[in-house]
């Protein structure tokens, strides 16, 4: 089972189990998200990769530039550490790292929490591509791929325990919506992916494929 299948099939399990106030909230907070275009008016093909200067797991601070003088980037946006999609996707794109680093790209993945809670995930999770925290989704939202939760989903998280603007240094309620970019080394973006549902991916081979392009027409 690829990424797709796996989180589309741990979706319909969580939606399947959901109490109605929940199930609600969410379902309303995907549709605000479409209604304002947040995915689409995000970074796209063809646009630049805004600077950006971000505290890593190691407590050094990483700059776009730096990093793109080095070759093409596979940059993608995550929730936070306690999201069983981004779970998903942050092993996927694990696995996928010594393919990524083969075409001479750095695989990096951007957090909304502070560094000490990204600190923990990669921990916990094993990741040893680069992880970045960007708090209060200051340059997800430079990205334009952060929005502000509605009432109802922030008290879905509260009821969760999970205080997100306490997690991300902000005084608000904002998250980024799952998003990965592959970056040419001029910093425009070649492919470009973001979706309101946090239960869609694009499978590894998809960012592999197209650094081999990118390599190819080199």
């Amino acid at each position: 089972m690829d990424l797709k299948q796996t989180l589309q099939a741990l979706n319909k399990s969580h939606t399947a189990h959901l109490d109605a106030f929940t199930r609600h909230a969410v379902e309303d907070q995907l549709d605000r998200l479409r209604m304002m275009r947040i995915p689409d008016d995000g970074l796209g093909v063809g646009d630049y990769l805004p600077d950006f200067e971000l505290e890593g797991t190691d407590g050094k601070i990483w700059r776009s530039g730096d990093l793109l003088d080095r070759g093409p980037l596979v940059l993608a946006f995550f929730r936070g550490g306690w999201c069983p999609y981004c779970e998903l996707t942050m092993t996927a794109l694990e696995r996928a790292r010594p393919a990524i680093e083969a075409l001479g790209a750095t695989a990096v993945g951007i957090m909304p929490e502070l560094v000490e809670h990204v600190r923990r995930t990669a921990t916990t999770r094993a990741l040893s591509y680069l992880l970045l925290s960007d708090p209060r989704n200051e340059y997800a939202t430079m990205c334009g791929v952060a929005y502000e939760l509605s009432a109802d989903y922030a008290q879905v998280h509260q009821l969760g325990h999970r205080d997100l603007p306490k997690l991300h240094g902000d005084t608000r309620w904002r998250l980024p919506v799952p998003a990965v970019f592959v970056v040419e080394p001029s910093a425009r973006v070649i492919f470009a992916f973001s979706d309101a549902d946090p239960s869609r991916w694009p499978n590894p081979e998809e960012l592999i494929g197209s650094l081999n392009a990118l390599s190819q027409a080199a």
